[in-house]
């Protein structure tokens, strides 16, 4: 039953200016971090001048204002673009998932037509590539099926029928950092938030604003991109960094990445695709509808 495991996944400031961060990119250029601005070399105590917060590609200069705003309060900018999200009620996208689950030394990679509905919470989602061929699909819907998820096997396991197991089980979550239960762009913002609160309480925020940026791994989709580094995040020590791609048009997360101390991929998570509101067939999220 270890095929249940290989499709799903998940999926979450004072006035002054961050210090460079001490990250190491990752030698695979695909893993790289966004490149921040470079900045001269400052005497101790003393702040950059403004400008040198944005990064360099000159559309930025239109951003600015925004900038302030996240640098000024990080955590609140945040919680706006929460706010936005608001009527996103549903969406469809193809979610590309690298992970490397606790106590692992290797990522696990995959990317999955994803289907979504807020209320009642619904996931389905179909492989499109990496992982196993084993399971075709899976379906999980709050308080339906006793809150098991339901698995469509392909080949010769699909003579069986669909399966069903608790998406809690250690061989289901084997392989992923997060439970299909708490997938989601909002969800993936709101665990990014919590987080922040708590690296908050702290000390004060290390926070970049790297500015507008075209995003290949979102079909060039140009986004707002922001980094908070330095201090280790309090429910992962391993996690030293995070960078974030929101949509500006929305305020959606379509893009989160986790780096270690050593500069390596923790998880990385991409939203393509994304279509929000969609009109869902009746069935969709039924058992019915696993065909």
């Amino acid at each position: 039953m270890l095929f249940v495991s290989c499709i799903w996944t998940c999926a979450g400031c004072t006035d002054h200016l961050p210090t460079k961060a001490s990250i190491t990119p990752a030698s695979d250029p695909s893993q790289k971090l966004p490149t921040p601005p470079t900045t001269p070399a400052q005497p101790a105590g003393t702040k950059p001048p403004p400008e040198e917060v944005f990064a360099a590609d000159k559309s930025t200069s239109a951003e600015e204002p925004e900038a302030r705003k996240f640098l000024e309060n990080p955590v609140a900018w945040l919680k706006g673009c929460l706010k936005r999200q608001e009527d996103v009620k549903g969406y469809t996208c193809h979610f590309t998932r690298k992970e490397r689950p606790k106590g692992q030394k290797h990522l696990h990679v995959g990317t999955m037509q994803v289907e979504y509905r807020d209320k009642p919470f619904a996931v389905r989602m179909r492989l499109i590539k990496g992982g196993s061929r084993l399971a075709r699909e899976v379906l999980f819907v709050e308080g339906e099926n006793k809150n098991q998820m339901v698995i469509l096997p392909s080949g010769v396991l699909a003579w069986g029928g669909l399966a069903y197991r608790n998406p809690l089980d250690p061989e289901v979550m084997d392989g992923h950092r997060n439970p299909i239960t708490s997938f989601g762009l909002r969800q993936t913002l709101e665990r990014s938030v919590a987080d922040w609160e708590k690296l908050e309480k702290e000390g004060p925020l290390q926070v970049r604003w790297l500015g507008l940026q075209k995003t290949p791994e979102l079909d060039g989709k140009t986004c707002q991109v922001l980094l908070r580094e330095g201090a280790s995040d309090p429910d992962d020590p391993v996690i030293r960094a995070e960078t974030i791609w929101i949509d500006p048009k929305t305020g959606q997360l379509v893009g989160n990445r986790l780096i270690d101390a050593q500069g390596a991929i923790v998880a990385e998570y991409w939203y393509n695709k994304l279509e929000n509101n969609p009109t869902f067939p009746p069935d969709r999220f039924k058992t019915s509808g696993l065909k």
